[in-house]
């Protein structure tokens, strides 16, 4: 019994493992399809990473979570968006849709930036740098692929999780 016991909790963290690890050509293969499925749906589309910032602690947060979704709804007031235009490059956003009428903040030089994808012993990281240099450095800790709420060719629906290295 005792052996059984651990051999279903071996499967079982194995299998949880399996869903958290990715590696560098999964995720710009992600950030390719994503793009992709947006620019069919909508011609000259851009694809969004959205993180609520309900706590305003996106630039403090250890932990990030971003929805990468074709149908996503909000359902929460303040926002960051990572805009992408191309699948390694995006425009940081802030928006509050909330307020009468909606914010959102207007974007500058500093908001443009290029996302660098480094493996390091099968440790994926993220570096983020616009004109002043890497600005960010995350290590990605969970990319799932969540179950589609419509079907189609254009949808996809993923949950990225980035730990912050300081």
């Amino acid at each position: 019994m005792k052996t059984k016991l651990i051999t279903i909790t071996l499967i079982l963290t194995s299998i949880s493992l399996l869903g958290q690890s990715v590696s560098k050509s999964e995720l710009k293969n992600i950030l390719k399809e994503t793009l992709t499925k947006s620019r069919d749906y909508v011609s000259g589309a851009t694809n969004s990473w959205f993180y609520n910032n309900s706590q305003n602690d996106y630039k403090i947060q250890d932990t990030l979570t971003f929805s990468i979704a074709r149908n996503y709804k909000i359902n929460y007031c303040k926002i960051v968006n990572w805009t992408f235009s191309k699948w390694n490059s995006f425009r940081l956003e802030f928006a509050d849709y909330c307020e009468e009428p909606p914010i959102k903040s207007a974007s500058n030089d500093n908001d443009y930036y290029e996302f660098i994808i480094e493996e390091n012993d099968d440790i994926v990281f993220v570096l983020l740098k616009n004109v002043n240099g890497i600005q960010d450095k995350f290590k990605v800790i969970e990319l799932t692929e969540n179950e589609l709420i419509d079907s189609g060719n254009y949808q996809f629906d993923y949950t990225i999780k980035l730990k912050r290295i300081k």
